[in-house]
């Protein structure tokens, strides 16, 4: 390996844990010296990478929460039809989840939670970026339903806005869930809510 992929090795590493760690145990309890002991990496690897606790806590809700897998993640050719773009959406989160999980975290639903509770309290700016990928989601979401709406496949009357609203409610409801349950990720109940929507609105 080269100097730099083993760089950005090390950084990925560190973000993994420090998702694992923050997730399962918290940002305040959460010292530079668990992480190093977990990793086996000493603080001038998290130091070089994000400078401090907080620069890593950062990066890590960067990538884990506010760049997870969202409606707005799947890409365009699965925009056309409704239920090609939430099946799409439902294996990507399953995909994610996998990966999370086989990097340690244990519980995904309670990892994006405890990310999101710690950096309401701990970065300023995070409120504002929630508020902006709420409304991100929302316009996807309004896009794909209007489009199903135009080539047929769904009812004609349909809000889309109000679609809309359904499918975000039952993401965070199953997020919820999950966390509760201590499952990996409920995505088959997600599935079936979706798949219950669908019908209910479907020309099918």
């Amino acid at each position: 390996m080269t100097h730099k992929e083993i760089t950005e090795q090390s950084k990925r590493l560190l973000l993994l844990t420090g998702a694992k760690l923050f997730g399962s145990k918290g940002y305040d309890a959460t010292s530079i010296s668990v992480i190093e002991k977990d990793l086996n990496q000493t603080r001038g690897a998290i130091a070089y990478h994000f400078k401090s606790k907080l620069g890593l806590f950062e990066e890590t809700v960067n990538k884990y929460y506010l760049n997870r897998v969202m409606f707005s993640s799947v890409p365009e050719e699965y925009r056309g039809r409704l239920k090609d773009f939430y099946v799409k959406y439902v294996s990507m989160l399953e995909e994610e989840c996998l990966e999370m999980m086989n990097g340690g975290i244990r519980n995904v639903a309670g990892t994006f939670l405890s990310l999101e509770a710690d950096a309401l309290r701990n970065l300023p700016d995070f409120r504002n970026k929630c508020t902006e990928l709420k409304h991100r989601q929302a316009s996807v979401l309004e896009l794909v339903v209007g489009r199903a709406i135009q080539n047929g496949e769904i009812k004609s009357d349909i809000i889309p806005s109000v679609i809309a609203d359904l499918f975000m409610n039952v993401v965070i409801g199953q997020n919820y869930r999950s966390n509760v349950e201590g499952s990996r990720y409920y995505t088959d109940g997600m599935l079936r809510q979706f798949n219950s929507i669908y019908r209910l609105i479907s020309n099918q």
